[in-house]
C-alpha cells in the first residue's frame, strides 16, 4: 500500500507542475486585454463595477476600479514547486483618495497575508517582490480600491524569481487545506500529510492510506475534487459510495466493488470477463468486460450506449477534466501550460444502467 500511495502522491503532485507559463508568468491575461463584453475574461469581479478605459495610450486599454470598494481577484495555481519568491510589476494610475492596494491570499482562504499598496504616481512601472514560505500551494491576487478617485491599472504582472527574496520576511498562508503540498504533518490544517517525508512532498488528507484511521463504518478514500489547484484528496467516506466511472483509492469506496486505475469499474482483468475484454469505456474512464462492444443486457452497468445491446445507457452525464476528476465546468479544471482552465468535457454516463 505504501508503494501505491508514493504513486499517487507523486502523480497528484506532478499534475500541480506546469502551473506557471513560461518565463514563470503566473497570471493570465496581466495586461487587462481579454474582455468578455463589460467584464474581464480572465479575472474575476468580487464586487463593485469596473469599466475598460484607455491608458497613456488610446491604444492600450486598462481596467478602472470605478466605485468605492471594487475589487477584481485572480486565483492563481502557482505554487512552492514552482518557486517560493514572486515578483509584480504594476502599472497603474491611482488617485492618493482612492486608497488602491494588491492583497496577496495564500490558499484563496479569503485571509489577505499581506497588501501592497498601489503607487499614486501616474503611469509609473514599479516592481515589488515578495516571499511564500513553503509548501504552499496557490495564491488569490486581489486589485481592490477603497476609497474614492481615480484608479486605473494598465498591467499587473506577477512572475516567479530565483532571486531578490534574501532577507524578505516569508509569508505564510497557515496550515494547509485538503490536497495541498505539505512535507510534514504539521504543514496540514488536518495534521496529516500523506506520503510526505523529509525534503519529500506529500498531500495534506483527511486520513492516510498507508495507514488509515477512519471511524467505523468509513474507508479511506477519495474526497470530491476541491479547488483545481489543489490534487484531490484523501478523505474517509463511506463505504460503496462511488458509482461506476467515478475516481477511486479502492474498491471498498464504489458500489461495484472494483478500482481499476483509479476509476470504479466492473473488471479489473481479462480474467474476469469471459468470452471478451476488461477495457476502459473511454480514456481515463471505467473497465467494462467488452466496453463499446454492444454486449451488456438490460440492468448490466454501462458507461455508455455503446456499452448495451439495446443501444440505451441511462444515468447522468458524466463530465470530467484532463486529469479524471469531476467538474461543472471548465473553472473547475487545473490549468494547462498557458494558465488556461478546462477542458471539461462530457465523457460519458456516471452510474449507468442498460434500459
Amino acid at each position: 500500500m505504501r508503494s501505491l500511495l508514493f504513486g499517487i502522491v507523486l502523480v497528484t503532485a506532478a499534475s500541480q507542475l506546469g502551473a506557471t507559463s513560461c518565463g514563470g508568468g503566473v497570471l493570465r491575461d496581466p495586461g487587462f486585454d481579454l474582455w468578455c463584453g463589460d467584464t474581464l475574461c480572465a479575472w474575476k469581479l468580487e464586487r463593485g463595477d469596473i469599466r475598460r478605459v484607455p491608458t497613456w495610450h488610446a491604444a492600450d486599454a486598462g481596467v478602472e476600479l470605478v466605485d468605492t470598494g471594487t475589487a477584481i481577484e485572480q486565483f492563481s495555481a502557482v505554487d512552492s514547486i514552482d518557486g517560493t519568491c514572486l515578483r509584480f510589476d504594476l502599472i497603474s494610475d491611482v488617485a492618493e483618495t482612492a486608497q488602491a492596494e494588491l492583497g496577496i491570499d495564500i490558499y484563496g482562504d479569503g485571509t489577505i497575508e499581506r497588501a501592497f499598496p498601489l503607487p499614486t504616481v501616474p503611469w509609473k512601472a514599479v516592481s515589488y517582490v515578495f516571499a511564500v514560505k513553503g509548501p504552499f500551494t496557490g495564491i488569490r491576487f486581489e486589485l481592490a480600491k477603497h476609497g474614492p478617485g481615480r484608479a486605473v491599472i494598465a498591467r499587473m504582472h506577477a512572475v516567479v524569481v530565483h532571486d531578490g527574496c534574501a532577507g524578505v520576511p516569508e509569508l505564510w498562508g497557515g496550515p494547509a487545506p485538503l490536497g495541498a503540498l505539505c512535507v510534514h504533518a504539521a504543514d496540514c490544517a488536518s495534521s496529516i500529510c500523506a506520503g510526505g517525508v523529509t525534503d519529500v512532498l506529500g498531500l495534506c488528507a483527511g486520513c492516510d492510506p498507508s495507514a488509515p484511521m477512519c471511524s467505523a463504518g468509513q474507508v479511506c478514500g477519495l474526497a470530491d475534487p476541491g479547488p483545481a489547484d489543489r490534487a484531490v484528496p484523501f478523505a474517509c467516506v463511506a463505504p460503496a459510495a462511488r458509482e461506476l466511472g467515478e475516481q477511486c483509492l479502492a474498491g471498498a469506496e464504489c458500489a461495484t466493488g472494483t478500482c481499476h486505475a483509479g476509476v470504479c469499474s466492473t473488471c479489473a482483468s481479462d480474467a474476469g470477463c469471459p468470452g471478451t475484454r476488461c477495457t476502459a469505456a473511454y480514456p481515463q474512464g471505467p473497465s467494462l468486460c467488452g466496453a463499446g462492444g454492444h454486449l451488456a443486457p438490460p440492468g448490466a452497468p454501462c458507461a455508455g450506449n455503446a456499452d448495451c445491446a439495446t443501444g440505451t445507457c441511462s444515468g447522468a452525464v458524466r463530465r470530467q477534466c484532463p486529469d479524471g476528476r469531476a467538474c461543472a465546468n471548465d473553472a473547475n479544471c487545473p490549468v494547462d501550460g498557458n494558465l488556461v482552465p478546462g477542458p471539461c468535457t462530457a465523457v460519458g454516463i456516471q452510474g449507468g444502467s442498460c434500459a
